[in-house]
């Protein structure tokens, strides 16, 4: 099956969140009411009777860096999320991924996915700070970009390690 375009697996995704909030609504209760429910990605999301809200909760064992979080078998960044296996996490200067041209090629493609949402070429400059230290994660086909904040870099390289190790477990589970 070919890779959707990130607005159509997105809206897609939205589709399957508003089936599964009808789903878990119990008898007696209306379609579609306001509140806590699964969305199928390993979380639950906020909704509000109409569509899914940004309002997430996670199960509480949830690890976190720079707004990228795993919980269980899942990954989130932003709006975005996807089973863990075979996730891949490393960590770079913006320097090193500038001069190397790293991420030149999915942001061509529009899978570069920062915290605003895609980066595009024409952003890439500007998303990109040569002084910073970056958590990169592939997975899926996209690649999350997340600054690491200043002075956890201890805690990134901690991060990067535990998203490998947990991609792996979960790799032919």
């Amino acid at each position: 099956m070919g890779r959707l375009p990130l607005d159509r697996a997105l809206h897609r995704s939205q589709r399957a969140g508003h089936r599964a909030a009808r789903r878990h609504v119990g008898a007696g209760e209306r379609s579609g009411e306001q509140g806590w429910y699964d969305d199928g990605r390993g979380r639950r999301r906020w909704w509000d009777g109409a569509r899914w809200t940004d309002a997430v909760r996670y199960s509480g064992e949830e690890q976190s860096l720079g707004g990228i979080v795993v919980d269980g078998r899942w990954i989130h960044y932003g709006a975005s999320s996807h089973p863990v296996a075979g996730a891949v996490a490393t960590q770079e200067t913006g320097a090193e991924l500038l001069r190397r041209g790293r991420l030149a090629k999915p942001a061509t493609a529009r899978t570069l996915l920062g915290p605003a949402g895609p980066i595009t070429p024409h952003l890439l400059r500007r998303s990109v700070s040569a002084d910073a230290r970056y958590l990169l994660v592939e997975v899926a086909g996209e690649v999350w970009l997340a600054t690491v904040p200043p002075g956890q870099d201890a805690a990134a390289r901690q991060f990067t390690s535990w998203v490998n190790s947990v991609s792996e477990h979960y790799r032919y589970r």
